[in-house]
């Protein structure tokens, strides 16, 4: 008994230094992105201008992240299974790649945003780059490695700092990121221990790899088509103000959300150590463990969007106010079905991700495009809530549902 004791608090122990070296990574690399870098455009650009930067943003975190945490997913996912091999998942990248800059470049300028030829190119390289990114810490997180992982963001964190003298100098604002998404990713190929190796040889599961693969992205398209929906859809119905509006109002709650993703990182790198069943028990844990995670992280978004705007966004701080609580009590509802969602990859197959999210899709369409051009922005606010909460009872529900079923209930 002792013996179990010692090494349960061993794994808790484990488990904790790998949540803060994974929290302290990201948030680092997002507090230099969000109240350094986004700044930095606002005051240089004005709202209209930096809407649609915001807008082109939104587009190339569609992709990138999608792809790129989808086959990240996948490897993780895969490696509690067998041993995974770089050409399966690097192969999946490099069409991702080609397809997703030429998309993001074919939108911004139907969009007709005004971009030159090389504003367009950057954008393209942008997106290439951070796709890569998102999908590299695979890397450390496959050996759990979390000090690793924490130097990658910090030396990404590093390269926006650069980035910003470079746009302050040169006026393109794509030289802000792009320099950081390109030291993180020669940062990884040097220190890490996997990606390295036989980069494009393919292993004998790669057609069931792929399946596994394009099955979460496509889960992942629909659910960051929607995260950036707001951007998108304000931007089509209300213009690049309506956008700058929701961005500032939701920014804190949208930060925090980026908790979800060095926390899942944990999670899931753990979660494929665990050979366990889950319980009814623990998902009702996990359920009221969530449900007050939404409540306190409302209140602390709410009080730090009332210092945070006021500081960085004076000019606009009387504007949004008034948004900042369900504004961001959407987000806040977002990330925290994100953990639950992370938590389904282990129970459940990878199509739930796939329903889960469509129902997302559905109902974000169903209510959000309606009540924004009925009642504008204040309908959107309260649409996107709405819509939140019912991907949260999804998600919850598919847990009960497949853990009751394994257990026989």
């Amino acid at each position: 008994m002792k013996l179990k004791n010692k090494f349960i608090l061993n794994q808790l122990k484990r488990f904790m230094s790998d949540s803060f070296w994974s929290l302290a990574a990201l948030m680092l690399m997002n507090i230099v992105a969000q109240f350094i870098v986004y700044p930095f455009w606002s005051r240089k650009f004005g709202d209209e201008i930096y809407g649609n930067i915001v807008y082109i943003m939104s587009l190339i975190n569609i992709f990138a992240v999608s792809i790129g945490i989808a086959t990240n997913y996948a490897r993780m996912a895969e490696s509690a299974k067998r041993e995974t091999v770089n050409g399966d998942y690097n192969r999946v990248l490099l069409g991702g790649s080609c397809i997703s800059a030429f998309i993001c470049i074919c939108v911004v300028i139907i969009s007709n945003l005004r971009m030159s030829v090389i504003d367009l190119l950057l954008i393209g390289l942008l997106c290439i780059l951070t796709m890569w990114r998102y999908y590299a810490d695979v890397d450390y997180r496959l050996n759990l490695n979390y000090k690793g992982y924490f130097s990658y963001y910090a030396i990404i964190s590093l390269g926006y700092l650069i980035g910003c003298i470079l746009f302050w100098v040169s006026g393109c604002w794509t030289l802000a990121l792009i320099p950081g998404e390109f030291i993180g990713l020669v940062w990884v190929l040097k220190t890490g221990k996997t990606l390295k190796c036989k980069p494009f040889q393919v292993g004998n599961k790669y057609n069931e790899n792929k399946k596994v693969i394009f099955s979460l992205i496509v889960a992942n398209l629909i659910s960051n088509i929607i995260f950036n929906g707001d951007r998108l859809l304000l931007q089509s119905l209300l213009g690049g103000t309506a956008v700058t509006i929701y961005y500032l109002s939701s920014l804190i709650g949208k930060t925090m959300s980026l908790v979800t993703t060095p926390l899942n990182s944990v999670i899931i790198g753990h979660l494929a150590q665990y050979k366990g069943n889950f319980s009814k028990r623990m998902l009702n844990i996990i359920l009221g463990v969530t449900m007050v995670s939404v409540l306190a992280g409302t209140m602390i978004a709410v009080l730090g969007s009332h210092c945070a705007i006021y500081i960085l966004y004076p000019s606009s701080f009387s504007t949004v106010k008034s948004y900042f609580f369900i504004a961001n009590m959407a987000q806040v509802v977002y990330f925290v079905t994100n953990i639950i969602t992370t938590i389904l990859l282990r129970i459940a197959k990878t199509n739930c991700q796939l329903i889960i999210n469509a129902v997302y899709a559905i109902t974000f369409l169903g209510m959000c495009i309606p009540a924004t051009v009925i009642y504008g922005i204040d309908g959107f606010c309260v649409a996107i809530l709405l819509v939140n909460i019912i991907r949260y009872i999804t998600a919850m529900l598919f847990c009960y549902l497949k853990v009751g079923k394994k257990k026989g209930y």
